[in-house]
């Protein structure tokens, strides 16, 4: 049972202190949707669909504001929430997250790149050998959390400004205003949907632009783990090598404050203003700027 102790709900972070989960779900969205699928469809459709990236990421953006919401009151992950519903919930979780990210095809993808450069042939061991390393990197960390939004922000603050940079090089301005035109409908010949276009292709595109899936859910661990709002006197889960040496309850649930009290209302508010721009400038306006 969740813990009926009511604690104080915690005086609001500056933003500065508060960037952070953004990049880290960032980060991890920037896969299928912004690298496969909006390529694909636009070299073969134009930037004519460029408006489905638009909106699908902006549609995400209030689906994670409301995973933050739950977060920041409870101090907990959505999951928990949704074990309290229906107990068969994490076993859904644990084998759709599996099938999204247990495979290793993106590692090995990877590897095949890496050996490609590197003349391998065989490239199977170097998957191996990436995937124990990324392993590795994230046990030595103090907490996991803190080690991920340190990797994730280096990535991002330099991946973002380098396409950018790399499309300005390479393109020139009637593609700019194709790109304008495009986010607001408008093809070459067409408006909103060319004749032809795979529609499975372009709504998988439209899920996973910035994030998707157990992703968008995960944002709420990400909070707590920041220690945004309640998730201040959440249980932080530990580095494999730096865990406590005596034996820890591990504790899921989150805490209770008094909503009616008028300073809480006060805090959520500011805390509710903070990081709902921390989310609209990091993921919303840094993610559409790298699938565009």
């Amino acid at each position: 049972m969740a813990d009926t102790l009511v604690k104080e709900f915690p005086q609001p972070l500056g933003f500065k202190k508060l960037l952070g989960p953004s990049f880290v779900i960032l980060a991890m969205g920037l896969g299928s949707g912004e690298v496969i699928l909006w390529p694909y469809l636009v070299s073969n459709y134009g930037l004519g669909i460029a408006w489905g990236a638009l909106l699908g990421i902006s549609f995400q953006y209030f689906i994670n504001m409301e995973i933050e919401r739950y977060a920041l009151v409870k101090g907990e992950s959505v999951f928990v929430g949704l074990h309290r519903l229906q107990s068969g919930w994490p076993y859904w979780f644990i084998f759709s997250t599996f099938i999204g990210f247990g495979l290793p095809g993106i590692i090995a993808a990877s590897a095949q790149v890496l050996g490609h450069l590197f003349g391998l042939i065989d490239f199977s061991y170097l998957a191996i050998g990436l995937l124990i390393l990324i392993g590795l990197v994230i046990s030595f960390g103090k907490t996991v959390y803190q080690l991920m939004e340190g990797i994730t922000k280096t990535l991002i603050l330099i991946a973002v400004p380098f396409i950018f940079i790399l499309a300005i090089i390479v393109s020139k301005d009637v593609h700019w205003a194709t790109l304008a035109a495009g986010l607001v409908g408008q093809g070459e010949g067409y408006w909103f949907l060319p004749a032809g276009i795979a529609l499975a292709t372009f709504f998988g595109a439209f899920a996973y632009s910035g994030a998707g899936g157990n992703l968008n859910l995960t944002q709420s661990i990400y909070i707590k783990e920041k220690g945004y709002g309640m998730g201040y006197h959440a249980q932080k889960i530990a580095g494999l090598f730096h865990h406590r040496r005596e034996e820890q309850e591990i504790k899921l649930n989150g805490e209770n404050f008094a909503h009616d009290d008028p300073e809480n209302q006060r805090r959520f508010l500011v805390w509710w203003r903070r990081i709902s721009w921390e989310h609209l400038l990091v993921f919303w306006f840094l993610g559409l700027l790298a699938i565009s």
